[in-house]
């Protein structure tokens, strides 16, 4: 009898074992289930953003001439929630053959669409940021004699020049893709550059400056853009979308992309001459 009840006690501790094995099991499943769930809403919540880059180049870093300003390496959801964090007020989708110095300034959330690393996103920012900082003076300078937001003249001058890499801007320091329609011109005063699938001149300057001054004459001197002078300081919004209802450029979503460099790189703080 005594063997019997043994046994007994043997098989019933065997299956409170079992049991409690099974029950940890289940919990051990729920948890992973449960962080995966939680792992998985931080990264793609609206309310989360993404650093792609190193701390350097926080929310909170101070650019050298000023106060600290958003930098361009957080990688927010393109279509947020409401009350979801976005980076700029404006949405540009770009496809994937769009990839260039100023690409993730118009489109943030290109690099995760696409699967760019993060050190590719780093490296064309960077470039934007070395551009804005080497201009900036001149776009100031151009809106105290002007009166055209220095925000707009550095996000045109870095959406024409691909943040000042391409080849007419390196070739002939023009910034803003100014041509010459001049047929009185001396030798070197232009030069031919391929547009829009044909032959086009586009004045060459001596210097940076040149290009950035003639971009501001330009716009003052045009009749078409006269209204947008008119605007309160600092509308850099009003100016974008002028700019491209004037017919400054064939883009149609050339005054979103304006807005979103501005948002992006915070250039709106050169408004305020700094």
């Amino acid at each position: 009898m005594a063997s019997l009840n043994h046994a007994r006690t043997t098989y019933n501790n065997s299956r409170v074992t079992a049991a409690e094995q099974a029950e940890n099991q289940r919990e051990q499943v729920l948890w992973k289930l449960l962080l995966v769930t939680a792992l998985t809403y931080l990264v793609w919540s609206d309310n989360i953003s993404i650093i792609l880059g190193p701390v350097s180049f926080s929310e909170t870093t101070a650019q050298t001439a000023g106060e600290p300003v958003k930098a361009a390496i957080f990688d927010f959801p393109a279509t947020p929630k409401k009350g979801g964090k976005k980076l700029t007020e404006v949405e540009v989708v770009l496809p994937p053959n769009a990839l260039n110095n100023v690409t993730f300034a118009i489109d943030p959330a290109f690099a995760r669409r696409y699967g760019m690393t993060a050190a590719e996103m780093e490296n064309r920012l960077v470039k934007c940021r070395e551009y804005v900082e080497r201009f900036a003076p001149l776009a100031v300078a151009g809106m105290e004699q002007y009166g055209i937001p220095a925000s707009i003249t550095l996000a045109q001058g870095l959406l024409e020049s691909n943040a000042g890499e391409s080849k007419l801007a390196r070739k002939t320091n023009n910034h803003f893709g100014i041509k010459c329609f001049s047929k009185r011109c001396k030798s070197g005063h232009c030069a031919n550059f391929t547009d829009d699938s044909h032959k086009d001149f586009f004045v060459r300057y001596a210097s940076a400056k040149g290009s950035y001054q003639a971009h501001s004459q330009f716009l003052k001197k045009s009749n078409r853009y006269r209204e947008l002078f008119e605007l309160e300081p600092g509308d850099y919004r009003g100016w974008a979308r002028g700019l491209e209802q004037a017919g400054y450029a064939t883009d149609k979503q050339y005054a979103d992309k304006l807005i979103a460099i501005i948002q992006t790189l915070g250039l709106e703080r050169w408004d305020r001459g700094n």
